[in-house]
């Protein structure tokens, strides 16, 4: 029941990073979903959203059932974010955006249109590496 609720799911199993990335995306499709696109993309983001609740539920009980028939499960972003400080260098970033738009230097919902779709290619292309070089 956990899964359900973004990152919740990953918290509870120990896997802090997964549940960073599980609440951005999240976030992200909710960004876009109130971002009124139109064209049908709000429907297909509506079960892009579905589909994602479904699967944080799902990973965390398939990772719980790992554990418990003693498997060890490793975070797939640990070994990469311990030696890198991932999640301070993402805080100073997100706070320079928005220092920047108080300043007048970019419009906030320019960046919004940009940010979020490359954040979201940029989890998918590290997910993307560590599984096709052979890390799960």
């Amino acid at each position: 029941m956990l899964g359900l609720v973004p990152g919740l799911g990953a918290i509870y199993n120990g896997e802090y990073n997964k549940a960073l990335i599980h609440i951005v995306v999240f976030a992200a499709i909710i960004v876009g979903l109130s971002s009124d696109i139109g064209g049908g993309a709000d429907v297909a983001l509506a079960f892009v959203l579905a589909g994602f609740i479904f699967y944080m539920a799902i990973d965390a009980m398939r990772t719980v059932k790992a554990r418990n028939a003693g498997e060890v499960v490793q975070d797939p972003l640990e070994s990469w974010s311990k030696t890198r400080p991932v999640g301070p260098l993402i805080l100073i970033a997100v706070g320079a955006l928005f220092l920047l738009n108080n300043f007048g230097f970019f419009d906030y919902f320019r960046v919004r249109q940009i940010f979020w779709p490359l954040v979201l290619i940029g989890v998918g292309a590290l997910m993307l590496r560590n599984r096709v070089g052979g890390q799960k």
